[in-house]
């Protein structure tokens, strides 16, 4: 395969599976920066997070043999398997929590003492990361899942052993959380276009 370049994601993944080094090359060159964000999504860690990426690479080439033979959609599959090696992050170092702690103290509150005329769509984004942040563990992990990794109820359940209806629950908590600790910056908003 001399030109992975212009490679389909698919042929990559093929030609990874035969031992092509320039395969897994090019995929890291693709898949990096978005893996490192789903990782960083998860576990609130930068350099853990590119660790995490990181070690997926390699254990794709270890086990390059081993490789699905049929991967069709091998961003979900890299996904995935970020996702994965993410939980296991978390339950390795006991940060899947088992208790539905109470966000901290530090609300809408914030937003309060930070006057200003007009935000910008990427501080507006800068916010929503923030408070995002600011879930408890579980509420976030599960809110995150949901969202930005488009998972099902469902999924999310089995993926983290615990039941539909908790999963309902942190999100109906994240959307509470979230509705309070935005609602400043959205009325600002308004305030400006109105």
């Amino acid at each position: 395969m001399p030109d992975t370049t212009s490679a389909t994601d698919t042929a990559l993944f093929a030609a990874l599976r035969t031992g092509e080094s320039a395969a897994l090359d090019e995929l890291f060159r693709r898949y990096y920066v978005d893996l490192c964000r789903v990782a960083i999504r998860l576990v609130s860690d930068g350099p853990a997070a590119e660790d995490i990426v990181q070690e997926m690479f390699t254990s794709l080439w270890t086990k390059r043999d081993r490789l699905p033979e049929e991967t069709p959609a091998v961003n979900a599959y890299l996904r995935r398997s970020v996702r994965n090696r993410s939980l296991n992050f978390l339950r390795d170092r006991k940060r899947i929590p088992v208790d539905d702690a109470e966000p901290s103290d530090t609300t809408a509150d914030t937003l309060h003492q930070q006057p200003t005329a007009a935000l910008e769509r990427e501080e507006l984004q800068t916010r929503v990361n923030r408070a995002i942040d600011r879930l408890p563990e579980r509420c976030r992990l599960v809110f995150v899942m949901s969202k930005v990794e488009d998972m099902s109820h469902r999924e999310i359940a089995d993926e983290l052993s615990i039941s539909v209806k908790t999963v309902e629950n942190q999100m109906t908590r994240a959307y509470k959380f979230l509705r309070e600790w935005l609602a400043p910056a959205i009325l600002l908003i308004l305030s400006y276009f109105g």
